[in-house]
C-alpha cells in the first residue's frame, strides 16, 4: 500500500497569514485535499455506525479502537457520566464554571489499510511539529508534543480560558463525519473579555507566576467560532487567547471529531493557581465596580 503524503500541508502552514482578532492565531480552511478529507471522514473509525443508545455508542467506540483519556471538561467516571446524561440531574464532574461535562475518546489502535495511521503519524512528526513551532517562534528544544484523533461526547464543556502557561502551542482540526456537522452546537468559541473583566488579562500579564484560570461564560463574549469542517486553527496560548466549548448535540448518529494537539513546555513551572473567584479580589481599585 502506498502511504498518503501529507507534506503539502506544510506549504499551507507556511503560507497562512496570522489573524489578530480576537487574538493572534492562524486559521486555514480547506486544509486537506478533497480526496484526503473524504477518505478521512468516511473511514470506519471516524464514521461510526448510528448508535442505539449511549452504551451502544461506547461499545462501538471501544471496538473501533478508541480509549477514554483524561481531558479537561470531562470525567473519568463513565458510569457517572452515563447516569447524568440519561437523567440530566446530579452533580457534574467538571470545573464550577461549567454546567455540563462529557467524555473524550482517542483512537489508540488503528485499522490496517486505513489512512488514519499515516495521518496520526504526520501530526506527531518532526516535519509538522518543527514547522508549526517555527511559525510561532517556539524552540523545539523547549517543548514536548502530544496529539491524537479524538471524539467528544455530548456535554463536553470547557468554559472560557486562555490555556495554562505550560502550553506553548495548541491546534484543532475539524474532521467531523456528519453531513450536518457545521450546523451542530459543538464548535469552539474564540472570545474576548467583556469590558468589566478586561483587567484579568492585566493580572495575568503582570503576574507571571499566576497561572491562567477558567472563568465564567458571563465574563466573556464570542467573537467568532470554528464551525468549518476541514479547518485548522493554531495559536500560542497567551493572556488573551480565550476560547471555550459547550457541546450540546445528539452524539448517537455522529460525534464531534478532531485532530487535536499541543506543544508543552518541558521545564518545571512553579505556578500559583488562583481560581476565578480569586481573580475577583485581584481587580484594581481604580477599575469600575463589577
Amino acid at each position: 500500500m502506498t502511504l498518503p503524503d501529507f507534506n503539502y500541508l506544510l506549504a499551507k502552514l507556511d503560507a497562512a497569514p496570522f489573524q489578530e482578532h480576537p487574538f493572534r492565531h492562524i486559521e486555514i480552511n480547506d486544509f486537506f485535499s478533497p480526496e484526503h478529507f473524504e477518505a478521512i471522514t468516511n473511514d470506519p473509525q471516524i464514521k461510526l455506525p448510528v448508535a442505539a443508545d449511549d452504551r451502544d455508542l461506547l461499545r462501538s467506540m471501544d471496538a473501533a479502537g478508541y480509549r477514554k483519556i483524561y481531558f479537561p471538561g470531562t470525567t473519568g467516571d463513565v458510569e457517572r457520566y452515563l447516569d447524568w446524561h440519561e437523567n440530566k440531574s446530579g452533580s457534574i464532574d467538571n470545573n464550577d464554571t461549567c454546567e455540563t461535562f462529557g467524555i473524550v475518546m482517542r483512537i489508540e489502535q488503528f485499522n490496517e489499510g486505513s489512512i488514519l495511521p499515516a495521518l496520526n503519524d504526520f501530526f506527531r512528526s518532526s516535519a509538522f511539529l518543527e514547522r508549526a513551532a517555527d511559525k510561532f517562534g517556539i524552540s523545539m528544544s523547549a517543548v514536548t508534543a502530544d496529539a491524537g484523533i479524538q471524539k467528544y461526547l455530548d456535554g463536553y464543556e470547557i468554559s472560557p480560558h486562555p490555556d495554562t502557561r505550560r502550553k506553548a502551542l495548541t491546534w484543532m482540526t475539524n474532521i467531523n463525519p456528519g453531513a450536518n456537522a457545521e450546523a451542530l452546537d459543538i464548535h469552539t468559541h474564540y472570545m474576548v473579555f467583556r469590558p468589566d473583566f478586561a483587567y484579568v488579562k492585566d493580572v495575568w500579564a503582570e503576574r507571571s507566576r499566576v497561572d491562567r484560570a477558567w472563568v465564567p461564560w458571563s465574563w466573556c463574549e464570542t467573537v467568532k467560532r470554528q464551525p468549518q469542517n476541514n479547518s485548522i486553527v493554531l495559536f500560542a496560548p497567551s493572556n488573551d487567547t480565550l476560547h471555550a466549548v459547550k457541546a450540546t448535540y445528539d452524539h448517537l448518529p455522529t460525534q464531534r471529531t478532531q485532530l487535536y494537539g499541543n506543544l508543552w513546555f518541558s521545564g518545571k513551572m512553579d505556578l500559583e493557581k488562583p481560581e476565578w473567584r480569586d481573580l475577583l479580589a485581584m481587580k484594581p481599585q481604580h477599575a469600575d465596580a463589577i
